[in-house]
């Protein structure tokens, strides 16, 4: 009797030694083989990494800016501007030299006119002009061509006035995930660059940030009407390479 309980308690630890190796084994093997990647695992990883980029992205309105430089002896150093398309104004204001007559003061006039406020390709001038105070008459007006970049004109109360730049401005608006929420931006003509920075959305990855970012291209760097390209994307800090970019034609 002794001797079967000897011999089916050394069966059953046996066996359970043989039970608790397997497991060990299972285990080990576990832990030392990687476990497979599907294919649809790894486009979900993909998927959500191309998620990290731009959304709901728009250009604005577009406007042609001017600035006009020269020096005026002028009361109080004020005077009066517009701009005129044929008969057409298409921008009006003020502005005030560094000094009032009968010295000659500085100034510096910044003009912007929305495209929207033009027609065709017609010229534009700039009349400078001050108003008489006793009759309300425009007096000692100055011409100056907008599309004659450097050319300088004068009269009895203003000298060496002209447009000293030109420029196309665009404001692109959207929203983006990003690291630190920074983009990068490019303006094409063709295979040409004419207009580059950078930007940062209000909120950093992966959140989704706000931005507007206004980009100025100097008239001087257009050549003619070919169409231009907006391109918003980001650097990779890892290998300097461009990610995630995203293209948009500009009227």
């Amino acid at each position: 009797m002794m001797k079967n309980k000897t011999i089916a308690l050394l069966t059953a630890t046996i066996l359970t030694g043989s039970a608790f190796a397997g497991f060990m084994n299972t285990t080990l093997a576990d832990q030392a083989q990687p476990k497979s990647v599907t294919q649809q695992q790894v486009k979900k990883a993909t998927d959500k990494q191309q998620q990290k980029m731009f959304r709901n992205i728009k250009i604005m309105e577009s406007a042609f800016t001017f600035t006009v430089k020269g020096e005026a002896s002028l009361f109080e150093g004020t005077y009066q501007y517009a701009v005129k398309q044929g008969n057409k104004i298409v921008a009006k204001g003020f502005g005030t030299a560094s000094k009032g007559g009968p010295e000659w003061g500085t100034f510096s006039q910044y003009i912007s006119i929305p495209k929207s406020k033009l027609f065709g390709d017609k010229p534009m001038t700039l009349e400078l002009f001050v108003i008489d105070q006793a009759t309300g008459a425009s007096v000692n007006k100055l011409t100056v061509p907008m599309n004659k970049i450097g050319e300088a004109k004068q009269n009895q109360v203003f000298r060496n006035t002209k447009v000293t730049s030109s420029a196309v401005v665009y404001t692109v608006k959207g929203e983006a995930s990003l690291f630190e929420g920074t983009y990068q931006y490019a303006v094409k003509q063709g295979n040409k660059i004419v207009a580059k920075g950078f930007g940062t959305a209000s909120k950093g990855g992966p959140e989704w940030g706000t931005f507007t970012q206004k980009i100025s291209i100097p008239v001087s760097k257009l050549s003619g009407d070919k169409p231009l390209t907006v391109e918003l994307f980001e650097v990779d800090q890892a290998t300097g390479k461009i990610t995630n970019k995203v293209v948009m034609p500009v009227k």
